[in-house]
């Protein structure tokens, strides 16, 4: 299946909902664990993309330069409406957040001697880890479909996860490993 045309469970999305999802998950997330939000909100939620179409675009995202949930949101937008839902998508997602954080900046000036300041930002934190932990989940579900892709999985959290090794030099010797394993599955 290639990215430019995805299988859609349910119907194709106007332009308008595909900027006001986008624009949600860019107002109500931050602080990391992005790609959790957009992963239950376009897979899980609305179910316009499967599993294998987000997983691609997750991937394709973290190798381009930028930001990989800006990328994410141009690659689901692009699949589902084109170049115009590419632009839509990304504008949703940033124009929300722009206006919130000269906000939040103010706020946090204003209450910047309380107390209750740190808790609530670490509260924060703690809810996007646990999106983003749910997201590992689903994908090592995905992943034990494919003994040898757990294998895989775990040599790379060992190498850069335990023993701190580059993450660079290791993608680039296992990534040839895993494109051969997959390919010879299909």
């Amino acid at each position: 299946m290639s990215l430019s045309e995805p299988t859609f469970s349910s119907p194709r999305p106007s332009l308008a909902a595909l900027f006001f999802l986008c624009f949600r998950i860019g107002v109500l997330s931050f602080g990391g664990g992005l790609s959790g939000w957009i992963y239950q909100a376009f897979v899980l939620r609305k179910r316009w993309i499967d599993q294998e179409d987000f997983s691609s675009s997750l991937a394709i995202s973290q190798m381009l330069p930028g930001a990989n949930v800006v990328n994410l949101v141009i690659c689901i937008g692009e699949q589902l409406r084109g170049p115009l839902g590419a632009a839509v998508c990304v504008v949703g997602f940033l124009v929300g957040p722009f206006f919130a954080v000269v906000a939040l900046y103010r706020l946090f000036d204003l209450f910047a001697g309380y107390a209750l300041l740190p808790v609530i930002s670490d509260g924060v934190a703690f809810a996007a880890i646990g999106l983003l932990l749910m997201m590992c989940v689903h994908g090592v579900r995905r992943a034990m479909r494919f003994p040898p892709s757990v294998a895989i999985i775990g040599v790379t959290a060992l190498l850069v996860g335990v023993l701190q090794w580059p993450l660079l030099p290791v993608a680039l010797a296992i990534a040839p490993i895993s494109v051969a394993m997959a390919w010879r599955r299909s």
